[in-house]
């Protein structure tokens, strides 16, 4: 497998000058597509699975990453690692980006034990004595058959910050005429540190909510009133309006819940069928995690080696239109087990009978996020008609755009619940 369609390689790209990003431009990582023997890829903070995957330069816990391979025996496997601007474009070798070698091996893998399906588990952490990190910024590892770096299983995106400049973050409520529930509108101020403040407009702030990097809002024209601190709030009409509703899933135990409809334990793989999700009803369980992550070891943690241990359950969800039609586009599910991307999701088929429809996915057992989505605005307009209000954590992204290396440093990160 190549590189992602729209994407060149690092060396075309390292020297090329890169384009100026427009105010509240949404970004997105460009990742290549996953191979479907790839399932539940974990990256998170140390050993706190909720932690989105962000590492301190030069300090702080290392990363987790982990997955499993639907196989019944494992390999060892090959991890490199791209930088990428602010907007995701791949832009710097790795041996710029590198302190010491430029990719590694994946040999800490081990067999499922006792699994009605079998699959072979994963676990690296970096940075190490291996893989160490020169420069801040967004980051995309890579994960191939070992030896053929084109042979692409997936990729992941995460972030190396500085802990350099003070950031305080906030939100204000935006009202919208027809939408019950008021958008949000997150705001930033922030203190470049000294040597940077001579320079405003290399600035930039990027945020997500609850660890949806697919819609991410940036602001990159701060206002000025306050020098040396800088003010970044999106425009009003970028603010986050409720548009999507998040519901929680949790897997752990495979028995009946208000969640849970039925389980089925003579099937294989074992078959869940969750209640149905309306439209027209005003909920949202997104929970404690707002930051689109699975959690497996945490919600299994009084059974032995869980994420070796945890079943692959068939999971069937079902979803009822506020009027009992269909869409005039395509919906799917998507969550945490698609990286919280839409694009990556489950599509959903037309049950014209019950007026609903219904889609399966492959989930291990676990707490997960999910919501559902489509183009058809009719989905949006009738969240907003229900005055639900989104829910979640935010969080923030501080860029400076570095004339030396050509390319983006982040410089803080940091999250909040307004």
């Amino acid at each position: 497998m190549g590189l992602p369609a729209g994407c060149k390689s690092s060396e075309q790209t390292e020297d090329a000058a890169p384009s100026a990003p427009s105010s509240q431009q949404s970004t997105r990582p460009d990742l290549a597509t996953p191979s479907p023997s790839v399932r539940t890829v974990q990256l998170y903070r140390g050993d706190d699975e909720q932690r989105l995957p962000v590492v301190t330069l030069g300090e702080g816990s290392p990363l987790t990453l982990e997955f499993d391979l639907m196989k019944e025996q494992g390999r060892p496997l090959s991890i490199s690692f791209e930088h990428a601007d602010r907007t995701w474009r791949r832009d710097l070798s790795a041996s710029r980006t590198l302190e010491s070698y430029q990719n590694d091996r994946l040999l800490d893998y081990r067999p499922s034990r006792g699994t009605d399906v079998s699959y072979v588990h994963y676990r690296y952490r970096f940075p190490n004595d291996e893989i160490r990190f020169r420069i801040s910024g967004n980051y995309i590892l890579r994960v191939t058959e070992r030896g053929r770096p084109d042979s692409v299983l997936f990729e992941h995106p995460f972030f190396v910050a500085e802990r350099r400049g003070e950031l305080q973050l906030g939100a204000e409520s935006v009202p919208v005429p027809g939408q019950q529930a008021p958008s949000l509108r997150p705001k930033a101020r922030f203190s470049p540190p000294s040597d940077l403040q001579g320079d405003p407009m290399g600035h930039a702030v990027c945020f997500v909510r609850n660890g949806r990097l697919a819609d991410t809002r940036c602001e990159d024209r701060p206002l000025l009133v306050r020098q040396p601190e800088l003010e970044f709030e999106v425009e009003r009409d970028q603010a986050y309006a409720p548009t999507t509703t998040g519901y929680g899933l949790d897997l752990s135990t495979l028995r009946a819940t208000n969640r849970i409809a039925q389980v089925d334990r003579t099937a294989s793989p074992i078959q869940v069928l969750v209640e149905p999700d309306y439209a027209r009803f005003e909920e949202s369980a997104v929970g404690s995690n707002g930051n689109g992550q699975t959690v497996v070891r945490g919600a299994l943690s009084s059974r032995a080696d869980p994420a070796l241990t945890a079943e692959y359950v068939k999971t069937s969800f079902a979803f009822v239109p506020s009027n009992e039609r269909p869409y005039g586009s395509r919906l799917v599910v998507a969550g945490s087990f698609s990286g919280m991307n839409p694009d990556r999701g489950a599509q959903m088929e037309w049950n014209g009978v019950r007026g609903r429809y219904e889609g399966t996915v492959l989930l291990k057992q676990g707490q997960h996020q999910y919501f559902y989505s489509t183009s058809d605005p009719a989905l949006t307009k009738q969240i907003q008609r229900t005055g639900r209000r989104i829910t979640g954590t935010y969080t923030a992204f501080v860029y400076y755009q570095d004339p030396q290396y050509n390319t983006d440093r982040l410089l803080r990160v940091s999250g909040f619940a307004p």
